[in-house]
């Protein structure tokens, strides 16, 4: 299939194409048209951008060379291509220019042989017509199939099991993915079947469940443990019937209020503590106290450590020692702690939990009164019990009172002794009613016991199993088990062929994936690449489909797939060459195992350049084996001596037709493709060109700028004499410089041969230097006409052809 596309694109220096884009594509025959008039918007940044696609009509061949600088639009005319070739809308979308409003548009006419024209359009809407047979390796492939900034992904991974499985497995992977969808729809029927049954199965799985054998007598064996559990339950309750409580008996201990009661000082130490405190009124008070505390602890028995004087017959010293004494003081705290001992003692709150316990056990009495006769507790008399402790609480305050007013005297205790008896009824009461509570709690327990029964979980246990195997022949259950069993027959079934499919699948892949792995190194090693591919396979590790393969780099191993790692990694194992060269074996293997390649376009953007310069050979010899076996090849590149030798070697072989043509700038900095361009012109050198400018002026070709002519004819000559004797001039020597080397050279020295030929020189360059520099500081030449002109130029080509320079 020979194309001729026709763009009119615009996309910023990031390759985002514009919402103005045309591509038509049409036979070897048909010509580049013009395309109409779009809509264009130069805001943003003139950067490779195609503003008209062609200047003049060109006709693509077979094998189309499109030269173009960096960012000029080789790579989003290779994307638009590819995106054409998997009906790809978002890889379009995501390129419109930032700022576009407008919709995108997209049309490509192909014309296979033997088939009928037909057009492939994208707009707003996505992709309409037939999808074409492209074949398109750019990095936008590389990056979906094979690895993204140097590692392997797993949805390129994905992408390469199906890249390589192609159409050969497509049968058996149809048919797989259609018994996968199949057994799916049974597993949900058998789900549903399944979760019918779950009302009648109760905890019994479904096969257990359909496993149940009749019973005739269910419904009798349900009535007699009906009634089991009945008796049971009430038992049951029985049993958890509370017991009767027992109330706190109070305590009240008086022998410490006693103690302090009847506790007395001497006189003596009264007198010291009036002694000392009058003499520490006079002398700062309570600064002095602890002064003189302080200074007893030094034991002054004998003299006084301040001002020696003795100290055994001071009387005031004597009641310092009294007074300081630590039992008289703890005397007088505790006659000022008896209130707080007389509440603790015989306050209310011993008999505040009376009431609570004496309610509880009226509840208790009522609860049993069905099932057992239980004398009636003994009454505890609360009210009286509550007047004993309020009458000993006022006795033992009147007693603590008269200490505290006296408190170095004895008091009398007598009155105590009625209070002390009063208060022990109170603690017989509370025992006598507690010994009768414990009496009746023992009658319960002995109750309890003789009303033991069977455990009612278990009974009921019992009873549910009775009831499922009732419903187990139920009619309703007879009909959902029967559609589990057809379920589950058809799931098993499904199941069976979809597995066979696979069995299948795998069969076909494996031979599939073998033989592009061979294809694959077969490249590798026409590339000379140091590794090669081992054990490509199928995964379904995490996920789904993918390949997985090895490297063997140099002895060493590099696993590209699931649980990749190690020293070696595919980032760090392969130069970025070899890693574009794994690539584009993978592009070759799958090309030339396509069964309808002599159909495909083939679309080539930078195929060489990205890869190793030594590999530059067998580049092109696969490109010139795609000229053979496919419909046409679009190689787009930035190398034009490598577009020039893949040219050479087509013509030669006598494999295709040519066109070539150029991504070109124009003066608004934008984009149009040049049908002109030649590839010849463009990779001569500046000696060809000069002399191709001269011979065309001898020849009298039209549009020859004489000026131009004049200007090349110096040049001319000092590039055939750097050709002629190389490296006898220097770089940059002019003719002039070079003339004067000829005149003073001697034999044997080779410039000997050109001092006969001197004289002409000398002339021919007085003339040829005028239009370059004129050493005396004048301007060069800028006129000249062909009188003067064409001896020139026609001895120039003597010169150069027999050495002479008369024609």
């Amino acid at each position: 299939m020979f194309c001729a596309p026709q763009i009119k694109t615009r996309w910023l220096a990031t390759s985002s194409i514009s919402q103005d884009c045309y591509i038509s594509k049409a036979c070897h025959t048909s010509s580049w048209e013009e395309p109409r008039s779009v809509r264009t918007n130069h805001q943003h940044r003139k950067r490779g951008v195609f503003k008209s696609a062609v200047q003049k009509v060109s006709t693509l061949k077979k094998l189309a060379l499109i030269y173009a600088d960096n960012a000029r639009g080789k790579s989003t005319l290779s994307s638009v291509l590819l995106a054409c070739a998997n009906t790809d809308a978002d890889e379009l979308k995501s390129r419109k220019t930032f700022g576009s409003t407008a919709d995108q548009k997209v049309v490509m006419r192909f014309s296979p042989p033997g088939t009928a024209a037909f057009n492939a359009e994208f707009s707003a809407a996505g992709w309409s017509g037939a999808k074409p047979n492209l074949h398109v390796f750019n990095q936008t492939f590389v990056e979906r199939n094979i690895y993204a900034q140097g590692e392997v992904l797993p949805e390129q991974r994905e992408s390469l099991l199906n890249l390589a499985l192609g159409q050969a497995a497509v049968v058996e992977r149809a048919k797989y993915e259609q018994l996968g969808t199949a057994q799916k729809e049974c597993s949900t029927k058998l789900a549903a079947a399944e979760a019918a049954l779950a009302g009648y199965r109760g905890e019994l799985s479904v096969e257990e469940f359909i496993r149940l054998e009749s019973l005739k007598d269910v419904e009798a064996q349900l009535e007699t443990v009906d009634k089991e559990i009945s008796e049971a339950r009430a038992s049951s309750r029985i049993a958890t019937r509370s017991s009767f409580r027992t109330v706190p008996v109070p305590s009240f201990d008086l022998s410490d209020i006693e103690e302090v009661l009847v506790g007395s000082f001497s006189s003596l130490a009264i007198k010291a503590e009036q002694e000392a405190k009058a003499h520490f009124a006079k002398h700062n008070g309570a600064e002095t106290e602890r002064w003189v505390a302080e200074g007893l602890r030094h034991m002054p028995d004998q003299e006084c450590p301040f001002c020696g004087q003795k100290t055994s017959d001071v009387d005031l010293l004597k009641s310092y020692r009294e007074y300081f004494d630590g039992e008289y003081t703890a005397h007088l705290s505790r006659v000022a702690n008896l209130q707080l001992d007389i509440n603790r003692q015989v306050g209310d709150r011993q008999l505040i939990q009376w009431v609570g316990t004496l309610e509880a056990n009226q509840s208790v009495a009522e609860l049993w009164s069905e099932s057992l006769e239980l004398d009636r507790l003994p009454p505890l008399d609360l009210e009286g019990a509550n007047a004993v402790l309020k009458a000993a609480k006022a006795t033992l305050r009147g007693l603590a009172q008269a200490k505290v007013d006296a408190p170095h005297s004895t008091i009398d205790i007598s009155a105590l002794d009625a209070t002390k008896a009063a208060l022990s009824k109170v603690v017989e009461q509370s025992e006598r009613y507690n010994k009768t509570v414990e009496a009746h709690n023992h009658k319960l327990e002995e109750y309890k016991r003789r009303m033991s029964a069977p455990n009612v979980s278990e009974l009921e246990k019992k009873r549910k199993g009775l009831l499922i195997r009732k419903n187990r022949y139920e009619p309703d259950a007879i009909e959902r088990v029967e559609d589990y069993r057809t379920a589950r027959e058809a799931h098993k079934a499904a199941e069976k062929a979809k597995n066979a499919a696979r069995v299948e699948l795998e069969k076909v892949m494996s031979e599939t994936l073998t033989k592009f792995q061979s294809a694959i190194n077969d490249w590798l090693t026409k590339f000379a690449a140091p590794f090669k591919v081992e054990n490509l396979a199928t995964t379904y590790v995490g996920g789904p489909a993918r390949s997985e393969y090895v490297l063997r780099v140099r002895g060493a191993t590099v696993k590209v797939g699931p649980r990749g790692g190690g020293d070696m990694s595919f980032h760090s194992a392969l130069s970025e060459g070899d890693k574009r060269t794994l690539a584009f074996a993978f592009f070759l293997a799958k090309l030339f195992a396509d069964p309808n390649k002599a159909g495909a376009v083939v679309v080539l953007d930078d195929v060489f350049t990205s890869l190793d310069k030594h590999r530059r050979h067998n580049t092109i010899e696969a490109v010139l084996r795609m000229l053979t076996e496919c419909s046409q090849v679009i190689a787009l590149g930035h190398d034009a001596h490598f577009l020039r030798e893949l040219k050479k070697r087509a013509t030669k072989k006598n494999l295709a037709e040519s066109v070539e043509l150029a991504l070109q700038r124009d003066a608004q900095d934008l984009s149009y493709l040049d049908g002109s361009f030649d590839l010849d012109d463009y990779c001569s050198s500046e000696y060809y060109k000069h002399y191709v400018l001269v011979e065309r002026y001898i020849a009298a070709e039209a549009g020859i700028d004489r000026l131009e002519v004049a200007k090349a004819l110096r040049l001319l000559v000092e590039g055939h004499l750097h050709r002629c004797f190389p490296k006898k001039f220097k770089e940059g020597q002019t003719v002039g410089e070079m003339l004067e080397l000829v005149r003073t050279a001697t034999a044997p020295h080779p410039l000997v041969k050109l001092q006969p030929l001197r004289a002409e020189l000398v002339s021919f360059n007085d003339f040829a230097s005028a239009f370059h520099h004129d050493t005396s500081g004048g301007y060069p030449r800028n006129e000249v006409t062909d009188a003067e002109l064409l001896p020139f130029a026609q001895g120039a080509l003597s010169f150069i052809q027999v050495r002479s320079f008369r024609p």
